[in-house]
């Protein structure tokens, strides 16, 4: 009998693959290629937990403006605005040439935070209590990351990072890059730290592409390890858990 505490994921269809969402309180890497809806992922991740489940959410974007994000998620059909304006969202920009901006019910707040894990860590930590969040998502942990040439130190960033995001009691996601458009998977040190992994891909087919998502890791739950096909559509990302992708072996990559 499966007694862990689960959180939907708001995903279409992913749940499907977890049997019944994420391990509550935990970290999940979102990796993936350019154009493969990791931003996506993260905003229907935090919008259906304020509709469909009461949970508030704080999303941290390390990369594009807060500005841009909720104009894409409008043709979504998510209105981003009408959440942050009932005080149940909040979207902090955390890009340091931006410094910190704050979409609240009150308005937009400017400000300047370090552009280091600690910094991060207290940021979220401050964003979490005031709206009583149980959902976040940080988004584009690779920007935090290129400013470390040695491997040890990168280790040491996400570590501090996930220390301080500890004892939140909130399930976090994180997305990182994934270069390659190929089945060769590239493991960084966060899909090692984290308490899962999921890749979202894309792979050539015919003349054009098609998306695939590969559950690598979830701590303490079973799940699915296959790929199986997603699209993006006008109302967000749609898993579909009986269409597999097939992956070719190590010597037919």
């Amino acid at each position: 009998m499966d007694l862990v505490n689960r959180v939907p994921s708001g995903i279409e269809g992913l749940d499907e693959l977890t049997e019944g969402g994420f391990p509550r309180g935990k970290t999940i890497v979102i990796s993936g290629v350019p154009g493969s809806g990791k931003t996506t992922f993260c905003i229907e991740f935090l919008y259906k937990g304020v509709l469909d489940y009461g949970e508030n959410g704080v999303y941290i974007t390390l990369e594009e403006s807060p500005e841009s994000v909720i104009k894409n998620m409008m043709n979504l059909g998510m209105d981003l605005k009408s959440l942050t304006s009932k005080g149940k969202l909040l979207l902090v920009d955390a890009n340091p040439l931006r410094g910190e901006t704050m979409l609240t019910v009150s308005g937009v707040h400017t400000g300047f935070i370090e552009f280091k894990a600690y910094g991060l860590s207290e940021l979220i930590r401050q964003k979490v209590r005031e709206i009583n969040a149980k959902r976040v998502a940080i988004d584009g942990l690779t920007a935090l990351l290129m400013h470390y040439k040695d491997d040890f130190e990168r280790r040491l960033e996400i570590v501090r990072l996930l220390i301080g995001i500890s004892g939140l009691d909130c399930t976090t996601l994180i997305t990182t890059e994934h270069r390659t458009y190929e089945l060769r998977k590239y493991f960084l040190m966060e899909h090692f730290l984290a308490d899962g992994v999921i890749f979202l891909d894309m792979f050539q087919s015919g003349g054009g592409f098609v998306r695939g998502i590969q559950i690598q890791k979830i701590r303490g739950i079973k799940h699915d390890f296959d790929f199986h096909l997603y699209r993006i559509t006008d109302k967000g990302i749609v898993v579909f858990p009986k269409e597999k992708i097939f992956a070719p072996s190590k010597e037919e990559v």
